[in-house]
């Protein structure tokens, strides 16, 4: 019995914190996408009558060719996440827009892809990974890193500044942080670039399936 009782403090004294943190953002993201879904769901008719209209008009352009996401706004689709989470790392106030911002990205994917679902049926799923599964292989990971590594951080300012005693020790930068941002930089920038090629022939593909 007592054998067991040791077994079970180890197990849980071995839990790592920053898989802890990881944990908790991941749920966050599925919390926001399960409030976008519902509140895709909660929408009136009149309101699909005139999302289908619009996203009629928009397949119908893509299709022909004549729509196409400007640089700037592939840019900033794909660095606002990433950008925000580093800026959080230097605040203490990223220990509670860290998870909302999850919770956020969470919410405006799932509800995309609910407006698709609701105006084509099963096929809008398939319209909504062909306009956004290039967009989510990259934005996705680098935010889910990004996030894990700022929150620590801006845990410690929090802490710091708001805890009992008022901490006297510094927080510290190292070059990982920058680094990772970076890193993760780089591959944002690659996805712009599978963004502007890949994304309209999936969703030209996709429009072929309807």
């Amino acid at each position: 019995m007592r054998g067991r009782m040791v077994l079970r403090t180890i197990r849980l004294g071995s839990w790592d914190a920053s898989v802890v943190r990881s944990v908790l953002l991941a749920l966050t993201f599925l919390a926001g996408a399960l409030a976008g879904h519902l509140y895709a769901g909660a929408c009136g008719d009149e309101t699909w009558s005139s999302l289908k209209e619009y996203l009629d008009g928009y397949c119908r352009l893509y299709s022909e060719g004549g729509t196409e996401a400007s640089m700037l706004s592939c840019i900033t689709l794909y660095f606002g996440y990433g950008l925000a989470l580093f800026l959080f790392g230097f605040s203490g106030v990223g220990v509670v827009l860290i998870p909302v911002l999850s919770g956020g990205f969470g919410f405006f994917t799932m509800y995309t892809v609910s407006c698709f679902v609701r105006c084509y049926g099963r096929m809008g799923t398939v319209l909504a990974m062909g306009a956004l599964a290039v967009r989510l292989v990259f934005t996705l990971p680098c935010f889910l890193v990004l996030a894990g590594a700022a929150w620590p951080l801006s845990m410690e300012l929090f802490s710091m500044s708001f805890g009992r005693g008022k901490r006297s020790t510094p927080v510290l930068y190292g070059t990982r942080y920058f680094l990772l941002f970076v890193l993760c930089a780089i591959i944002l920038a690659a996805g712009v670039f599978c963004e502007r090629l890949l994304t309209p022939l999936l969703f030209r593909a996709a429009l072929g399936l309807i």
